[in-house]
């Protein structure tokens, strides 16, 4: 399993909304597993290589609204390690 914390940054905008939002509706459109914190995404997948091809066709489109920088840190680990940062989270 994978957990990646995505922070995507859109440059320029005063409303960054509409980027995120865009980014987020990529990852329901691809059933990928995610929380919104204050602070970044936290998505998550058994399947590693989803994960990676939803991201970044999220991040490509949120960047169509404007410039964006995107930071991602990734961690593997089983379902129960996983699943401790999860409940962290919530």
């Amino acid at each position: 399993m994978i957990a990646i914390q995505v922070s995507l940054y859109p440059i320029g905008e005063k409303d960054i909304k509409k980027s995120l939002d865009n980014f987020w509706n990529v990852l329901r459109e691809e059933n990928i597993n995610y929380k919104v914190t204050p602070l970044s995404t936290i998505t998550w997948s058994d399947d590693e290589d989803k994960l990676y091809r939803a991201i970044y066709k999220a991040y490509k489109k949120a960047r169509k609204i404007s410039p964006v920088v995107m930071v991602m840190t990734l961690t593997t680990g089983d379902k129960e390690r996983i699943g401790e940062l999860l409940d962290y989270l919530q």
